[in-house]
């Protein structure tokens, strides 16, 4: 694998796509009761309609478990919104591609596993390995509240326009580097 290269792998869990036949959705349970609700009830229909992509962590040992899940689709951003440092560096266009992080969330048996860093990990390494095939300047996501906006925070992610907040490409990259520090463990 490259170093953008998305696809988790560790002694003890890989990310994978949701596959409704195998992994157990009824079992998850996490602190918010609308994402758990989501990956229960609405995930696979998403997924279907090709709204969004959902990919979960599941336990090598126990593959039909999540143990956490994030979501990614196709989003933009208005170029009037972005900051004025990042806004010289782009095409002069109205509104600018983006990938958006629209749920993310733990399972709270595995709560301090590091579950939520892997995810991120994950997630910025797709979403990366996905812009250059179909453009993207930056990860957004709109944070539910301020614990999830610290979450968000704490990897750089800065704010945009209400309660939605974005990472640059550019910045992704420099997270993904080998050597480099990180805010998530592997």
């Amino acid at each position: 694998m490259n170093k953008c290269t998305p696809h988790i792998q560790t002694a003890e869990y890989r990310i994978e796509p949701l596959d409704p036949a195998r992994h157990q959705r009824d079992r998850f349970t996490c602190e918010s009761q609308v994402l758990t609700d989501f990956l229960r009830k609405r995930a696979r229909k998403e997924m279907e309609a090709r709204a969004s992509a959902c990919f979960v962590l599941v336990p090598v040992n126990d593959t039909g478990r999540i143990a956490g899940f994030y979501t990614l689709s196709a989003a933009e951003i208005a170029t009037a919104g972005v900051p004025e440092a990042m806004r010289k560096r782009m095409p002069r266009y109205q509104r600018l591609p983006a990938t958006l992080l629209g749920r993310l969330a733990r399972d709270e048996a595995f709560r301090g596993h590091g579950i939520g860093d892997r995810l991120m990990q994950d997630a910025l390494a797709r979403a990366f390995a996905g812009s250059a095939e179909v453009g993207s300047v930056a990860m957004i996501t709109d944070a539910k509240d301020e614990h999830a906006a610290a979450f968000y925070r704490a990897f750089g992610f800065l704010a945009l326009t209400g309660n939605r907040l974005y990472l640059p490409m550019t910045k992704i990259v420099q997270l993904l580097q080998p050597g480099e520090a990180k805010p998530f463990q592997v």
